[in-house]
């Protein structure tokens, strides 16, 4: 099991993405919220969340996912209740009993998956630390895979490099540590791949992280708020349960760096546009068909002129013929 975390600031914007339509939102579970509509569920979140107006960031946001693997031989209802299972059980293993929290299964993706939504303001009034969380979330997934007996997650990751075939580290690792620093190094690797294919073609982390996903690539982005606007400060990359900074893929993709890859690619484009422009108008219907109309008309001409040359040309005069001899008759 994967519990990617997020923390955000409004509640009325992630209770609007779980409850979505095209999603196919199904409430699984919650604890001091409603659940009958996405405006219900945020207005109770913000009623306790006014309790610390100074935490900005007071929404915990999980996204719990299961394996394929998980799904085979189960009912969709026997998979939504293993989430809310899960999902419960994850609750209490982060110690979340004592706040606010839903979660609301989706099903627009082939493996099984919900979010959980949890207020950072307890029931108590006193702010949950986030701290580490990603980390503590990591561990905790690992602890429910064996308690639930759900398919290991990054051992999932790790088969399915291996299935492309393993990097030399792999091959001769002996131990679990050393296993590990080598699906991490490989992924780092796959990582720095897809950057070098995608970075210099995106105009922004949002477009990079667009073209990252075919990859099986996550963008996470530290932003700092400025005065002209937030500004990315930070970047992480996460493949196969795997997370590095962007200065440890390398150099070249740390955020300030890959800023600078945007600039220069949002620079370019307006010469882009110019030149694609060009060709176009070059290559419209109407200048190609002035193109052939002229070609046709200088290959008139140059059979014309031919034609011309062979009938001007000298007729070449017979001699008369003459008696053997050469001479004149007496």
């Amino acid at each position: 099991m994967i519990g990617k975390v997020k923390i955000g600031k409004s509640f009325s914007g992630i209770c609007r993405y779980v409850f979505q339509e095209d999603k196919q939102a199904q409430v699984l579970d919650a604890e001091g919220v409603r659940t009958d509509s996405a405006a219900h569920m945020a207005q109770d979140f913000q009623y306790q969340q006014a309790q610390r107006p100074g935490l900005g960031n007071a929404v915990l946001h999980v996204a719990l996912a299961l394996p394929a693997e998980d799904a085979a031989g189960r009912s969709a209802e026997q998979l939504s209740e293993l989430l809310r299972e899960a999902g419960r059980a994850y609750v209490q293993e982060m110690k979340l009993e004592n706040t606010q929290w839903a979660l609301v299964q989706h099903f627009d993706k082939k493996h099984p998956h919900a979010h959980l939504v949890v207020n950072r303001v307890d029931n108590e009034g006193q702010t949950i630390a986030d701290n580490f969380i990603g980390q503590e979330s990591r561990r905790v997934c690992q602890r429910l895979e064996q308690q639930l007996g759900l398919t290991v997650a990054e051992q999932r990751g790790r088969e399915q490099a291996r299935e492309v075939g393993p990097t030399h580290r792999q091959a001769v690792a002996a131990t679990p540590k050393a296993e590990r620093v080598a699906d991490w190094q490989r992924a780092r690797h796959e990582v720095a791949t897809a950057l070098s294919q995608t970075a210099p073609y995106s105009a922004s982390f949002a477009q990079l992280q667009t073209r990252l996903a075919p990859y099986g690539i996550e963008v996470k982005t530290s932003v700092h708020q400025k005065k002209a606007g937030p500004a990315v400060f930070g970047v992480v990359f996460e493949k196969d349960g795997y997370q590095m900074k962007g200065s440890e893929v390398g150099k070249t993709f740390s955020a300030g760096n890959l800023q600078k890859t945007f600039d220069q690619h949002q620079a370019q484009l307006p010469e882009v546009a110019q030149v694609v422009g060009q060709a176009v108008q070059r290559y419209s219907a109407e200048a190609l068909r002035q193109l052939f109309a002229q070609q046709a008309q200088e290959a008139a001409q140059k059979a014309q002129e031919t034609a011309r040359q062979t009938t001007q040309a000298p007729t070449r005069q017979q001699t008369p013929d003459r008696e053997q001899s050469g001479g004149l008759s007496m």
